[in-house]
C-alpha cells in the first residue's frame, strides 16, 4: 500500500509499505481521510511533540513512522468475532490507547498515561519495521478506538481529535458563561475553541493572531472580533472590556510574547488555558497571579471527550466545515504540507489528505 513515512532524515517520503495485518484486539481500517495537524509540521523540524506536550521530555524518533492521527475511514477486516459487525462500518478513530493499569489511568486520568501507545507519532511501541498512521492506505486500530457515524463526512470526521483537544481546554476552565475570553492563535484548534466557548455561553470571543488570514473564517466559528497582535493589543482588549480583562484566556500558541499578553489581559480570578507546550522560557512576576488568577495546562483528550464532540457533530450543534479549506489526494502529501507551512500566502486551515 502507499503510504506517507517519517523517516530518520527528518524528510516525509510517499513510498510503498507492506499492508498492515491487523492483531489481537484489532481491526483494519480503510482509510478515507486523514488530517495534517501542526504536529505533523513539528516532526520535520526534528521535534517529537508527542512526548513534549505529555511528558515534558524531548524524545529522539524512530525511524519509519507513518504519519497521521487525526483520520477516518472503513473497517475491512476485523480479527475477533465479536468484533466482525464493525465490517464495512464508517469510523472515527481514536488514534492513541494507554496501559489502563497505572495510576493516571485508574484515575481517570489516562490523557496523561507515560505508556501510550500513539498512532502517527510512532510513540510507545515495540521496534517495528513501519511505525502504524493514517497517512496511508490502510491502518491497524485497536477496536475499542473505532466509533461508527453515519450523519457526516469522512473529512468531518477527522477533525475529532482536535476538535477533543479544543474540549479538552475548554472543560479546564471553571466560569464561562458570561465571561469575555481571548484566544491566542487562530489555528484549528483556537477556531474551534471559539465555537465550544460561545456554545458554553461566552459573552464575547476575541480572536488574536499575528496572521490575519483565518480571520474570515474566526469569525464564521463565533468570534466576535479578530485582532492582529501588536504592542498595543493587551491595551486595547482592556479597553473593550471596561478596563477589567476577560474571564478566559486560551493560548494556543505558547510563545512568550503570547504567554505575556495572556497575563496582560486576565481579569481576576480569570483562567488562563495553555493548549502548547515547549521549551520556551517565560519570565513572569508573582504578581502576575495576584486576584486569585489560574494558569492550567492541556495534553490531549480523554475518549469521553472525543465522544461528547462526536455526538454534537452528528447533531449539528458543532460545525468544522468553514475549517476545511483543502482536501487533497495522499500522492500530494508535499504540495499539502508546503500549503499548510505557507498558510498565510494559500489560506490553509486543515489539509485533508484522501488516500
Amino acid at each position: 500500500m502507499k503510504a506517507v513515512v517519517l523517516k530518520r532524515d527528518g524528510k516525509i517520503h510517499f513510498m510503498e509499505v507492506p499492508r498492515p495485518v491487523p492483531g489481537k484486539g484489532e481491526v483494519l481500517v480503510q482509510v478515507k481521510a486523514c488530517g495534517i495537524c501542526g504536529s505533523d509540521l513539528r516532526y520535520l523540524q526534528g521535534e517529537n511533540p508527542w512526548s513534549e506536550q505529555t511528558l515534558g521530555i524531548k524524545n529522539e524518533n524512530p525511524d519509519n513512522i507513518i504519519l497521521g492521527h487525526e483520520f477516518a475511514g472503513d473497517v475491512v477486516e476485523a480479527t475477533a468475532p465479536e468484533d466482525k459487525h464493525l465490517i464495512g462500518q464508517k469510523v472515527a478513530v481514536i488514534s492513541y490507547k494507554t496501559c489502563e493499569i497505572c495510576d493516571f489511568c485508574r484515575h481517570d486520568r489516562m490523557n496523561l498515561c507515560k505508556s501510550t501507545a500513539h498512532i502517527g507519532h510512532g510513540a510507545g511501541w515495540d521496534d517495528m519495521e513501519y511505525y502504524p498512521g493514517g497517512m496511508a492506505e490502510f491502518c491497524q486500530v485497536w477496536s475499542s478506538k473505532v466509533y461508527p457515524f453515519h450523519s457526516i463526512s469522512y473529512e468531518e470526521a477527522s477533525t475529532l481529535d482536535f476538535l477533543a483537544v479544543a474540549l479538552a481546554s475548554v472543560r479546564k476552565i471553571p466560569k464561562i458563561f458570561a465571561e469575555d475570553a481571548v484566544i491566542i492563535g487562530a489555528g484549528p484548534v483556537g477556531l474551534m475553541a471559539a465555537q465550544l466557548l460561545k456554545l458554553n455561553g461566552a459573552r464575547k470571543v476575541f480572536c488574536v493572531d499575528v496572521l490575519e488570514y483565518s480571520f474570515p473564517i474566526a469569525e464564521k466559528m463565533g468570534a466576535d472580533m479578530c485582532i492582529l497582535e501588536d504592542k498595543d493589543t493587551g491595551m486595547k482588549i482592556q479597553e473593550m472590556t471596561d478596563g477589567q480583562g476577560v474571564g478566559v484566556v486560551l493560548d494556543t500558541v505558547g510563545a512568550v510574547e503570547s504567554q505575556k499578553l495572556a497575563f496582560q489581559v486576565c481579569k481576576a480570578k480569570g483562567t488562563i488555558v495553555n493548549v502548547a507546550s515547549n521549551e520556551n522560557v517565560v519570565r513572569i512576576p508573582m504578581t502576575a497571579l495576584c486576584g486569585e488568577r489560574s494558569i492550567v495546562s492541556v495534553a490531549n483528550a480523554k475518549d469521553a471527550y472525543f465522544y461528547d464532540c462526536l455526538k454534537m457533530l452528528e447533531a449539528g450543534r458543532i460545525d468544522v466545515k468553514p475549517l476545511l479549506t483543502d482536501c487533497l489526494p495522499l500522492s500530494q502529501v508535499h504540495f499539502a504540507f508546503e500549503r499548510l507551512k505557507n498558510r498565510e500566502e494559500t489560506g490553509a486551515v486543515k489539509v485533508i489528505l484522501s488516500p
